[in-house]
């Protein structure tokens, strides 16, 4: 009886016990995902209240159509003006550093009483194009931004091969990705880092591209827009921001959970829209996507447009340009492309990239007639993975929240030409789902090598244990034989004895 109240008292204990265990489980999950939700409304409350002197940087990019947007930054003692291409997809500060003739001006290191040489070669392969150099370090201003200067690490660039746009009027690139992916190794700041570290900014910039269809803060440029350092700039966006993780941080890779034509999935394994990674691009103008995504969005894409002229073969392999007469697009002739990120495992929004966007403008030197304007599909195939360009961009304004891990997007307060093709967020889309099975796993080196080493050495163990076999197998013949000889010699003695007898 003892026993039996004993047992029924420890299964009463055991059981609370687990109940007690899941409930604490439970709680923990549900308080956890509130505090997430909290955090993130908190924090982006702050930004978006928090005093914060940003006015000296609105407008301060311009560029060409197709040749990216740039900013004015001062080099060296005495300072040097210069222009840098700003590219979210790298991460050295470069500079020309020596004559080239696509450039009207290069940085002379030895006007400079603060340059110095670190002696270390460096070099940085493109999708097109390449430069080489040397690194070094010297103060480094940016024109708009107040109390910015910084010694920062210069790729000095001696040797490039169509990396300059001739007539571009930038002789550099500013890197903003992750230490991660910078030239020669991790071991070398990006210039946000040191102006994160050095002047104790915020780990935070926006940017606002407004492109050619756009009335843009310059007026006298063809292209203009905003890059914002330290926080974020309330009057360059209106509505909400709509966060999305960033997976990695090398470069700002995020995950697609859908492609849409006209609001209808492509309806392909997510996985295919990440294969390779899929990142956010200043310095990359198209929408680049893996082959099979590309072949199967413009297959889509064709059976929305109704217009037989407009299903021309050339235009949609990104080869061949389509010309109207000069003022006349027909935007509303194609279809609208979404392309959906997630917020978390229950929200995702989609990011609306409109005709105005994929329709890029070659310029005039191009068009056939000088009463056409003449355009290229901006939207590409892409053996390297998913590349949210400047294309995509364009029309919203893009937080790199980098402190909290996030892309924030919203829609831009850049005026648009055609309102009825004005780039807007999909806030209505239902996602339920893990987005990180999406996100493209690229075996790590380290288990890949680890697997090579282990089948050697699985082989050569096979080999010594050959020899060993055979060896055995010898002993082993020998033995019987031996057996079967002993086995005849005993039986003729016995013979011989029974005779004898």
């Amino acid at each position: 009886m003892e026993q039996a109240i004993m047992w029924n008292t420890q299964s009463t204990g055991s059981w609370l016990t687990i109940i007690l265990l899941l409930l604490e489980l439970i709680f923990s999950v549900v308080f956890a995902e509130l505090f997430q939700v909290k955090k993130h409304a908190r924090l982006r409350k702050e930004i978006n209240t928090a005093p914060f002197q940003y006015e000296s940087q609105i407008g301060n990019l311009v560029g060409k159509v197709g040749e990216g947007y740039y900013l004015e930054v001062l080099i060296g003692t005495q300072p040097q003006k210069l222009n840098l291409l700003i590219d979210t997809g790298s991460s050295n500060l470069a500079v020309a550093c020596a004559k080239d003739d696509s450039i009207d001006r290069y940085f002379q290191t030895n006007l400079s009483s603060t340059y110095g040489s670190l002696g270390v070669k460096v070099s940085v392969p493109y999708t097109v194009g390449s430069w080489s150099g040397l690194l070094g370090h010297d103060l480094i201003t940016m024109t708009t931004v107040p109390n910015s200067t910084v010694t920062a690490n210069i790729a000095c660039i001696q040797r490039s091969s169509s990396f300059y746009i001739n007539g571009s009027d930038w002789q550099g690139i500013l890197g903003l990705a992750y230490a991660d992916i910078a030239r020669p190794d991790s071991h070398v700041d990006p210039w946000f880092d040191t102006l994160v570290s050095q002047r104790g900014f915020n780990n935070v910039f926006g940017v606002q591209l407004c492109g050619r269809g756009y009335k843009t803060p310059n007026p006298e440029k063809l292209t203009g827009g905003s890059i914002v350092f330290g926080g974020v700039a309330a009057s360059l966006y209106h509505g909400s921001l709509y966060s999305t993780p960033v997976n990695k941080e090398w470069y700002y890779e995020v995950i697609l959970v859908d492609v849409k034509v006209n609001g209808h999935s492509l309806a392909m394994d997510c996985k295919e829209y990440n294969f390779g990674k899929t990142i956010v691009d200043t310095g990359t103008t198209n929408l680049r996507l893996p082959t099979r995504v590309f072949n199967k969005l413009v297959g889509s894409m064709k059976d929305q447009v109704t217009v037989t002229e407009l299903l021309f073969p050339g235009f949609w392999a990104g080869l061949d340009n389509l010309c109207w007469r000069e003022g006349y697009t027909p935007y509303h002739l194609f279809p609208n492309v979404s392309l959906v990120l997630p917020v978390n495992t229950t929200a995702a929004f989609g990011v609306i990239v409109t005709p105005q966007q994929y329709l890029r403008p070659v310029g005039e030197e191009n068009d056939d007639k000088p009463e056409n304007d003449c355009f290229k599909l901006a939207i590409s195939s892409f053996d390297s993975g998913t590349v949210l360009g400047a294309i995509v961009m364009e029309g919203y304004y893009v937080v790199f929240d980098r402190h909290n891990r996030q892309v924030l997007w919203a829609e831009s307060t850049c005026g648009y030409v055609d309102t009825k093709s004005r780039p807007s967020i999909d806030s209505s889309i239902i996602y339920a789902g893990d987005y990180n099975d999406c996100a493209y796993k690229k075996p790590e080196t380290r288990d890949l090598t680890l697997t090579i080493i282990g089948y050697v050495m699985a082989g050569i163990c096979g080999l010594c244990l050959v020899p060993l076999l055979v060896l055995t197998f010898q002993w082993q013949c020998r033995r019987v034989k031996c057996r079967k000889s002993s086995r005849r010699g005993s039986h003729s003695d016995v013979n011989d004895l029974m005779n004898d007898s």
